[in-house]
């Protein structure tokens, strides 16, 4: 009789197998996974994870560019496309709201006059 394969063929089987985590970054890095790294605030980062400890992860893109991104900032890690990107870390950033023609970015009603009276009353 075997003993039960210890290297896990996916990241869920990683996770499930080993002690959660751990288990799953550690899967990642060894299997040079590129993967997509969301950060609470919407921006997407990619490239491989080098190395991990309690509080941070180490991602590199194809040519050694290293990012240090702290855990507790981090909402979403998932693998990626299989191709790595051919230039550096991508760095996808919230798009801004956009603002309404009439407000300015205030949200405060735009005067069209320029500090002239509508009614022609300067004074």
């Amino acid at each position: 009789m075997t003993a039960p394969s210890s290297n896990p063929q996916s990241l869920q089987q990683a996770f499930s197998l080993g002690n959660g985590q751990d288990a799953a970054l550690n899967w990642l890095r060894k299997n040079q996974t590129h993967c997509a790294i969301f950060l609470t605030n919407g921006i997407k980062l990619e490239g491989m994870i080098s190395a991990f400890d309690q509080y941070s992860i180490l991602l590199s893109d194809p040519r050694g560019q290293q990012q240090l991104i702290y855990k507790a900032k981090i909402s979403t890690i998932s693998p990626a496309s299989r191709r790595p990107p051919r230039t550096g870390v991508i760095i996808n950033k919230p798009r801004r709201p956009r603002y309404d023609n009439h407000h300015d970015h205030h949200g405060h009603r735009e005067d069209h006059h320029h500090g002239n009276d509508p009614h022609g009353d300067d004074q």
